[in-house]
């Protein structure tokens, strides 16, 4: 569980890139031909659609990442990437034009749409967020992409705009759902050695799987197979986190193009040629993709949820400044502990307060007296035992709680405290003296608190009334 808390953490919106023009420009460039011209050589979009288009991933994640005065430049490389690696490869430029239209102005819309929703860097958590980049990103910027290029290949070359339309708008848009959440989440790869025990299992199987699914075996197999991506997909999702989940979904999309470019027909059938079984394959990819986000995204918001919740909680019950309990805190735990104890069993409360503590304030200033009194809390904390509860309710006055206890252990631990804040404090101050004085009093729930806490309060009094550094045991009987 330790690893999805980590992972899940990173889904917090990432800064802005802070890239120069020139650099921004040959990244998008690069980076761009790079995925096209490795997506030509794997399959060709023109004629069955391919697996998806990283293109269109790529150019939506990079103006997401970056300023939208730098918007230009992204857009520059891949209006050029797009317009020249057509043109090599022998397009007619008048195609050209309208596909690299498309190209550029479908992650332009995308982004546009995505960061007018008030998601400046496109992060997918929480929910709404990924919501609005699977409507705006994944659905509607392809659709005018798609648009856009299927009536230049119709107008030019004569493909019928229902035959190029589909495969253009889903491999858009898996490019968009596959590639871009892998960017925007900023993976950072740990070395396999320091992977968690989980994870390199999890990584293991879903490579073994892929090899034994992606080959064709009978028709049904073939069929069926398939759908045992998701089981790894949600695990991603539940266990790891948005970050392995866009990973996974990235994995598999990338493992289907080649194994389709080195034979695999998926879906194969007799009564489905070769590229409706790509569609088929897109068709599912883009669904378990869409799905498999989703859950790690209300997964993060759940995660999320309980941290503030807990986060919350520690802010009301502990002391801001020496993260013991404060008042409110005390009071929640003589509750619980009141609700778990057994008749034969005794409480026990502290009253400590440091002795002359006013001096150092008024000799070091108080930043010099907050020093001291985290010290103390460090110095209380370090004396009692786990189960036992320590607070700070006001100034230099400190409660424990000593759960279980019986008179010779608490004698015992009154003792330690007293020898632990007879130390010296050192600070860039100097160092200091300090001492604590203590009341001491046992508590049964039947007893009110107020009462308990008012016995242990006139012992301390007498124990600062005897010389000071000293723990006194209260009369109140239980």
């Amino acid at each position: 569980m330790a690893s999805q808390f980590n992972i899940s953490r990173a889904t917090v919106q990432e800064p802005l890139l802070e890239w120069s023009n020139h650099s921004v420009f040959l990244i998008a460039l690069i980076s761009y031909v790079a995925l096209a011209q490795l997506s030509q050589v794997l399959y060709n979009p023109v004629t069955n659609g391919g697996t998806f288009w990283p293109g269109a991933g790529l150019s939506l994640a990079l103006l997401l990442m970056l300023p939208t005065r730098q918007w230009i430049w992204v857009i520059a490389a891949v209006a050029v990437g797009e317009f020249m690696g057509n043109q090599l490869r022998g397009y007619p430029a008048s195609a050209n034009a309208f596909w690299t239209s498309g190209n550029f102005l479908e992650p332009l819309i995308g982004a546009i749409l995505i960061r007018r929703a008030d998601n400046q860097t496109g992060a997918l958590a929480p929910l709404p967020n990924l919501m609005r980049f699977l409507g705006f990103g994944v659905f509607l910027a392809p659709l005018i992409g798609a648009s856009i290029g299927s009536i230049g290949t119709f107008y030019i070359m004569g493909t019928p705009f229902w035959h190029s339309w589909p495969k253009y708008f889903i491999g858009d848009a898996l490019g968009v759902l596959i590639i871009a959440p892998v960017l925007l989440t900023r993976v950072r790869f740990s070395s396999p050695l320091h992977w968690p025990q989980e994870l390199l299992l999890f990584a293991s199987l879903l490579a073994l799987a892929s090899s034994l699914i992606l080959r064709n075996w009978t028709d049904i197999l073939d069929m069926i197979l398939p759908f045992l991506f998701l089981p790894f997909m949600l695990w991603a999702a539940l266990r790891f986190g948005l970050k392995a989940t866009a990973s996974t979904s990235l994995f598999i999309a990338a493992a289907a193009v080649f194994a389709t470019a080195f034979g695999y027909v998926p879906y194969h059938s007799n009564v489905l040629p070769e590229v409706h079984g790509v569609t088929m394959m897109q068709v599912r990819l883009l669904i378990t993709s869409a799905t498999s986000l989703v859950v790690a995204v209300l997964t993060n918001d759940l995660i999320q949820g309980l941290s503030n919740e807990k986060r919350l909680m520690r802010q009301a019950h502990r002391d801001e400044l020496t993260g013991l309990y404060n008042r409110a805190g005390l009071h929640f735990r003589l509750n619980e502990s009141a609700r778990h104890q057994h008749d034969a069993e005794a409480l026990h409360l502290l009253i400590c307060d440091l002795d002359s503590f006013k001096p150092i304030n008024d000799r070091f200033g108080h930043l010099a007296g907050d020093q001291v009194l985290i010290e103390v809390a460090k110095r209380l904390s370090a004396c009692i035992r786990d189960g036992d509860a320590a607070a700070r309710i006001g100034g230099d006055e400190f409660v424990v709680l000593l759960d279980n206890s019986d008179r010779q252990s608490v004698s015992l631990i009154a003792q330690r405290i007293l020898e632990q804040m007879s130390k010296p404090v050192t600070g860039k101050f100097g160092e200091v003296e300090i001492s604590m004085s203590i009341g001491i009093t046992p508590w049964r729930p039947t007893v009110d608190i107020n009462t308990a806490l008012h016995a242990a309060d006139q012992a301390l009094y007498q124990a600062k009334h005897e010389g000071k550094n000293r723990s006194v045991w209260a009369t109140l009987s239980i």
